[in-house]
């Protein structure tokens, strides 16, 4: 499994590629998750200096849209953007956030044109109604998703974000259970983590903490993805400073994780 850095180790320098590059290398991250936003995406020379510099320090590379999945291939330019970002050669794992108001079909089709642009689209389970029907209609949807997903032997990867079931809403729902439900759904698949932990369900930037100091069932979480032979491509640290990466990184290392030489 590749840790990765995520641009939001430098949000309060704008989500800065270059810093979590050279971050990331001086702390022997071999991965780091970019951000597409409008800025970036109209900033062309700057995507060039990123793929050049990425290639040059061999920095694996998947990159986060805005958007949800639903019509995302139909916006031209920002797909251009996405596959120009990644290194000759590089598989090139496009994150989306999933939409649990857009029909199964369209998500699939557009999954399909994604492909057709070279991405691998990497789809993050993402909640809007927070009730206990609309996360159970959510978890069911993303579920029948990713089965024709691999029932049509398309190249979609889940990104399965797990501090989300932990959030103050679903406190009561059993959220390290959720968690396990998911993970038995994707047994002996290939999938993307998004780490932070937090001392409270609120999940507020000031209660997020080292992964292992807080709330999230990361022990449990990992063990089960272990038990079910998941293999988890990237764990990807989504934190908004540098502070509790080194902690992560340790405590990752204590839960059986490989760890990029």
């Amino acid at each position: 499994m590749n840790i990765a850095f995520a641009t939001s180790l430098f949000a309060e320098n704008g989500f800065d590629e270059v810093s979590t590059i050279n971050f990331a290398e001086k702390k022997g991250i071999s991965a780091v998750q970019l951000y597409m936003n409008a800025n970036l995406q109209a900033n062309k020379g700057k995507i060039e200096k990123i793929r050049k510099l990425c290639s040059e320090k061999s920095m694996k590379v998947l990159c986060h849209s805005p958007f949800t999945l639903g019509k995302v291939s139909e916006n031209f330019a920002h797909c251009t953007a996405l596959s120009e970002i990644f290194p000759f050669g590089a598989e090139k794992y496009c994150i989306f956030h999933f939409d649990e108001n857009c029909e199964t079909e369209d998500m699939i089709y557009d999954c399909e044109r994604l492909i057709t642009f070279g991405i691998t689209p990497c789809i993050e389970n993402f909640y809007i109604d927070k009730t206990r029907h609309g996360l159970i209609a959510n978890i069911e949807k993303f579920m029948t998703f990713f089965a024709e997903i691999y029932m049509r032997n398309l190249n979609v990867l889940p990104v399965l974000d797990f501090p989300r079931l932990f959030c103050e809403q679903f406190t009561n729902f059993h959220p390290t259970f959720l968690s396990e439900l998911l993970i038995q759904k994707f047994a002996r698949k290939k999938i993307i983590i998004h780490i932070i932990d937090s001392v409270s369900p609120r999940q507020n930037r000031e209660d997020w903490c080292a992964v292992g100091r807080g709330i999230i069932g990361w022990i449990d979480i990992f063990h089960f993805l272990k038990k079910q032979g998941v293999f988890a491509e990237f764990a990807v640290l989504e934190y908004e400073n540098t502070f509790p990466v080194d902690e992560s990184i340790e405590q990752l290392k204590k839960y059986s994780v490989s760890y990029p030489k």
